[in-house]
């Protein structure tokens, strides 16, 4: 059965056909956008509607956490190969594995394998060692939002959620154990499991924050709810970029949790646009710094 999986795993870490990276890029963010306007004439809002208190909370407090923590996954994931890199190099990874899953790129999965094989470990285990933090973040996630679903009433789904949180997080149990870290076990199992619930609580606050944005008042159950739909894209191993998908999920989960589908529609988008865009802002501020570092570093 582990066999089965790592072999998957590679498979998954495998870049995407170039030939469908543009055409799907192109399909889904007219999607996306007509998705919008819909949702955003049927919402009758203007911008005066609007709310930038929590607009500038989601990009300045939750968007910057969210890049830290996949920052802190990446270092994570190399302490189980072994290996110890760098803040640059972290939160560079960060950034391309973050736009990966956004785009039709090589995704997250691709991106951490091969920046840890490229740092002396051998590829099935730079797979196992990439598998364990992604595994218990879906573990976490199935878990506490499919028990957030059962509250808010979507009962089978949210049973299927918890079952298979339940199965993923067993899942990173045996990646860990078959990636052989041969030090500080005990401390790489909490790291791992406080990055993950990191990751769930700041996937919460991005959805109240959105919400608020638009004028909604989510429950606590409702934002960890919705999480789940980020844990079934990425589970959604044929399908490397997750531009569209996400969204798509959020919309058909709202009905299921109390909300109108155009509010899922709504902020969902609002979250993509903040990222997105902080994402950009991030990835011109490494440039700019790796540039300035590869000038001053021969003089």
């Amino acid at each position: 059965m582990l066999q089965k999986t790592q072999a998957l795993l590679e498979r998954r870490a495998q870049p995407f056909p170039e030939r469908y990276r543009l055409p799907l890029l192109v399909i889904a963010t007219v999607a996306l956008t007509v998705a919008i306007i819909w949702a955003w004439n049927r919402a009758e809002l203007t911008i005066d509607n609007l709310s930038w208190e929590p607009l500038a909370a989601l990009a300045l407090v939750a968007a910057p956490a969210s890049l830290l923590l996949k920052a802190a996954e990446f270092v994570v994931a190399a302490r189980i190969a072994g290996q110890r890199p760098g803040l640059r190099l972290a939160m560079e990874t960060a950034v391309l594995s973050s736009a990966g899953n956004l785009f039709p790129l090589p995704g997250s999965l691709f991106v951490t394998v091969k920046t840890l094989a490229d740092g002396g470990a051998g590829y099935s285990g730079a797979v196992a060692a990439s598998a364990v933090p992604g595994m218990a973040w879906l573990g976490i996630t199935g878990m506490v939002g499919g028990s957030a679903l059962v509250v808010e009433g979507a009962t089978a789904i949210g049973l299927i959620a918890l079952v298979g949180g339940v199965v993923a997080l067993m899942g990173a149990g045996v990646f860990f154990r078959a990636a052989g870290a041969s030090d500080g076990r005990p401390t790489l199992v909490l790291a791992i499991l406080l990055v993950e619930t990191g990751w769930l609580a700041v996937s919460g606050l991005r959805f109240t924050l959105a919400a608020a944005v638009i004028g909604v008042d989510l429950t606590l159950s409702q934002a960890l709810a919705l999480s789940v739909a980020g844990a079934i894209t990425v589970a959604i191993g044929f399908f490397p970029g997750g531009l569209g998908v996400r969204e798509a999920l959020i919309a058909a989960l709202s009905p299921l949790i109390g909300l109108d589908l155009k509010t899922g529609v709504l902020l969902g988008a609002v979250d993509w646009v903040v990222w997105l865009s902080f994402l950009a802002l991030a990835g011109v501020g490494l440039t700019v710094n790796r540039r300035r570092t590869s000038v001053v570093s021969p003089s």
